[in-house]
């Protein structure tokens, strides 16, 4: 048994949901931004540290 959607229709088309898409994204980005600095200064900084240590062995 199949599905019939002839009938149907949906209150928002394509460009409605790119639309509530960037909002969201606009809102929420600045939080993702943040996040990520969380996860990926340590690693930044550890990297400067190490390469900094390496060069001073030489």
């Amino acid at each position: 048994m199949s599905i019939d959607w002839t009938g149907l229709t949906l209150p928002f088309d394509v460009t409605d949901l790119i639309t509530s898409g960037n909002g969201l994204l606009g809102m929420v980005g600045g939080f993702v931004l943040l996040a990520l600095a969380f996860v990926f200064v340590p690693k930044v900084i550890g990297l400067i540290r190490q390469s900094f240590s390496a060069a001073r062995s030489k």
